[in-house]
């Protein structure tokens, strides 16, 4: 078993830009934006980059008494610690293209952001030690 380390997470719940379709919007935040943003995390030695998507009510349309989440996507990016993420923000990179990016897909208004230590309790199936 391995020892969890203190990790400093930023979770993006993302909602889409207005007028643009699940699939395409979908499409453009795993392939391009993320294609923007894999080289500035690996350069930044950033830890985990996850991505969330499905379309519940297609995948299980008989889970009446869920309550779904408004947002189209969860992004989750784990940092060594914070002030990785500030480096991250302050990178050129990030300030003249993946941020600028954003207007092509997102609904900044309405997408939320939580920060936060990021925990592992279980890896590739073996427990991790607290």
């Amino acid at each position: 078993m391995g020892k969890s380390q203190r990790l400093f997470a930023v979770t993006i719940s993302a909602k889409r830009r207005p007028g643009m379709d699940e699939d395409a919007y979908h499409r453009y935040i795993s392939e391009t934006h993320a294609g923007h943003l894999k080289e500035l995390l690996v350069r930044n030695k950033i830890v985990d980059y996850t991505m969330l998507m499905g379309d519940i009510k297609n995948l299980f349309p008989n889970l009446s008494s869920v309550h779904q989440s408004p947002y189209d996507a969860f992004v989750t990016i784990v940092f060594r610690d914070a002030q990785d993420y500030i480096n991250m923000k302050n990178d050129p990179h990030y300030m003249n293209v993946v941020n600028p990016d954003h207007v092509n897909f997102a609904d900044g208004p309405s997408t939320m952001m939580s920060f936060g230590w990021f925990e592992k309790h279980v890896a590739d199936g073996e427990l991790v030690d607290g």
